[in-house]
């Protein structure tokens, strides 16, 4: 008797998954808004890093467990970083001149975020929230000089060596994020926005105390095919 009630318990698992169980995979773009998390100078320059605003593109898969919920590893590429502005004016003749400096950080990074999905709605169109995990990788940097004098002026290009000791290419973090999903023939569009939050820092001098922690939303819409 036990072995027919496990038997029986098999199948109603093995029919729950080939219900429930659809996989898909897709394409996604859009927006990363970067706002770090510093502590860079604060001290020296009397002002912290400003946001960074780039573009992301990846792919995802979402394999389905049943009606609510879902595994979604990804694949992604995105850029983050942040500006430092110093600056001052001076009085000529009654008008202000600005006169500064600003640097702009930029970094390129691979991710995988490992997220569990959970959705609900009518079957054709649903909400969703995910959460789970990321781990990225830099793959190359840059810092972008400008001055300024009334104007701004673009100062070379400078690529940041990020097999230094002060830089740390491998990011840990974790996302939570909420969207919206709608059926259409063969597969489905989605849009959401999620927050990220590194546990790792991009820059740790203890020298100079400088630390930087990536930190930010993302927006993206994308397309997913069914199977």
């Amino acid at each position: 008797m036990k072995k027919v009630n496990l038997t029986l318990v098999a199948l109603a698992i093995m029919a729950s998954t080939f219900v429930f169980g659809q996989f898909s995979l897709g394409l996604k773009a859009g927006l990363s808004i970067s706002d770090p998390q510093a502590e860079l100078y604060i001290d020296a320059i009397n002002n912290s890093p400003k946001s960074y605003t780039s573009f992301l593109l990846g792919g995802t898969a979402e394999i389905q467990i049943n009606q609510y919920f879902s595994f979604q590893p990804e694949l992604q590429y995105v850029r983050r970083g942040f500006t430092i502005n110093e600056g001052t004016s001076f009085n000529l003749i009654g008008i202000d001149i600005p006169v500064g400096a600003k640097a702009t950080t930029s970094i390129n990074y691979i991710e995988t975020p490992l997220l569990a999905k959970a959705k609900i709605g009518n079957g054709i169109t649903n909400f969703y929230g995910v959460i789970g995990p990321s781990i990225g990788y830099a793959t190359s940097a840059k810092i972008q000089p400008k001055v300024t004098l009334l104007l701004d002026f673009n100062l070379p290009e400078v690529n940041i060596d990020l097999n230094k000791d002060l830089y740390n290419r491998t990011e840990f973090s974790g996302v939570i994020g909420a969207g919206v999903e709608h059926n259409v023939p063969s597969g489905k569009l989605f849009a959401d926005v999620r927050y990220n939050h590194s546990f790792t820092n991009i820059i740790n001098d203890p020298i100079i105390d400088v630390s930087v922690k990536n930190s930010g939303v993302q927006l993206s819409v994308g397309y997913a095919y069914l199977f």
